[in-house]
């Protein structure tokens, strides 16, 4: 599966995808790009594109059925009648699942996803938890710094979100349910508790959920400060009750894609240097 002399075709998505194939070219790699007719004039046709021998779909593949997700582009790239077009290429993506179920002919060995890779989860928590910041800044009208924060779970983005939380000057606590987790919160000098055992949530000003179930019922959601500002970073439905938020008056916002949004740039480079070790992993 040598990449070299090999031409890398991008199939839309958003700004991460964008630089993606930037990054591809500046590595002297052939790209073709479409779906970006919103940033570039160097785009091709979808059939031009798909005659590539790599095609890399965004993070999230399809906006509806076998249509690519294109927020850039004002046409449509629309999979419906291509699917033999796809059959003996190598590709890659963020969510393969949605690949599979539109396409279930493809090859399970030559579909790949980047985002379950673990050199692109650890990469990516970095302006996952700086987007974090970002949108705690421009929702609040106080400072982080002198602070008091909850970070609930302490994964790739909770690690990573803690320390830079600290380093601005909060007062952080982070919760989690493994006992080794919660041991390593206290070792890295930070105030831990367990996932869901919140006796002083009323403390809070700012609370970070990374957790993706269910942990900030209607019942928790009562006992917090009015003017909390809840920033939810867990992949849907979240874990955090919206409806219930909403009717508490308490801010709460489901800030998901926060790379794309913020960092574009670093995080189609991530994902192109998590492309290239893939390829060269596969090649032995």
């Amino acid at each position: 599966m040598k990449s070299d002399n090999k031409i890398f075709s991008v199939l839309g998505g958003d700004k991460r995808s964008y630089y993606l194939a930037k990054a591809f070219i500046k590595d002297g790699y052939e790209v073709r790009c479409t779906g970006f007719d919103m940033l570039s004039q160097n785009c091709c046709t979808l059939d031009e594109a798909l005659k590539g021998d790599i095609l890399i779909f965004p993070v999230i593949p399809f906006s509806e059925g076998k249509k690519i997700a294109t927020p850039l582009s004002k046409d449509s790239l629309d999979l419906e009648t291509k699917g033999n077009l796809l059959a003996d290429k190598i590709i890659f993506s963020g969510k393969t699942e949605m690949l599979f179920k539109e396409f279930p002919a493809l090859k399970k060995d030559k579909v790949f996803s980047y985002s379950d890779r673990e050199i692109f989860s650890v990469q990516n928590a970095v302006p996952t938890a700086e987007g974090a910041i970002t949108e705690a800044v421009l929702n609040s009208d106080k400072t982080l710094n002198g602070s008091k924060v909850l970070v609930c779970g302490y994964g790739r983005i909770g690690k990573v979100l803690s320390e830079m939380l600290r380093g601005i000057g909060a007062e952080v606590t982070v919760s989690a349910r493994k006992s080794s987790d919660l041991a390593w919160i206290k070792l890295n000098g930070l105030d831990s508790v367990v996932t869901g055992e919140f006796a002083e949530i009323g403390k809070f000003d700012y609370i970070f959920n990374t957790v993706p179930s269910l942990v900030f019922d209607k019942e928790k959601l009562s006992k917090m400060k009015s003017d909390v500002l809840f920033i939810d970073l867990a992949s849907k439905p979240g874990g955090v009750d919206f409806k219930s938020a909403k009717d508490l008056g308490i801010n709460a916002i489901h800030a998901l894609a926060l790379p794309g949004k913020y960092s574009p740039r670093s995080a189609g480079e991530i994902i192109e240097s998590t492309i290239i070790t893939i390829l060269k992993e596969e090649d032995g």
